[in-house]
């Protein structure tokens, strides 16, 4: 990993050899970090802290930040719910059908929360809910960054009018 290496494309490549693959190791993390139901058992899972040296590894060390962990076990919890890379994001899936897949009410719950502990169990159950399907890069960097400007992001994304939303310099 070199150190211009993406968060996201960090991320993705983490979820593709430990989470997605079909082998007994990726298995087991995966059935781990979804049972995960608090940050400290995230971070008791091996995964995550290979998740932690390979982001450390590509520039994006975590604990240079206050909520650091939190935001490790959050991210590392997620991705574990995905099941298929897809083109479109999280949030982009949340707002398709009729009804939508994740109703109004719930997405509400999601985008006004900010601590990342707040967030992991929601977020985990709203991914199952569009069946683990979700852009793997998109969603890391979302995670990472989650803030209000990703929140806002996700907002119009939702709703279908992701042409519309405003530009990060413009928040």
């Amino acid at each position: 990993m070199t150190e211009s290496h993406s968060l996201g494309g960090t991320c993705k490549e983490w979820w593709a050899i430990c989470i997605a693959a079909e082998t007994s190791a990726a298995r087991q993390a995966r059935a781990q970090l979804r049972r995960a139901s608090s940050v400290a058992d995230a971070l008791g899972i091996a995964a995550t802290h290979d998740l932690n040296r390979r982001l450390t590894a590509a520039g994006h060390d975590l604990r240079k930040r206050r909520d650091g962990p939190e935001r490790l076990a959050l991210i590392a919890v997620a991705l574990a719910q995905v099941t298929e890379d897809l083109g479109a994001a999280a949030a982009q899936q949340f707002g398709t059908g009729d009804p939508k897949a994740l109703s109004g009410l719930r997405f509400t719950g999601l985008i006004r929360t900010k601590e990342p502990r707040q967030l992991m169990r929601p977020l985990a159950r709203a991914l199952r809910l569009i069946k683990g399907g979700a852009n793997v890069v998109k969603l890391a960097t979302d995670l990472y960054w989650w803030s209000d400007i990703t929140r806002t992001k996700w907002c119009f994304e939702y709703h279908g009018a992701a042409d519309a939303k405003p530009n990060a310099e413009d928040t």
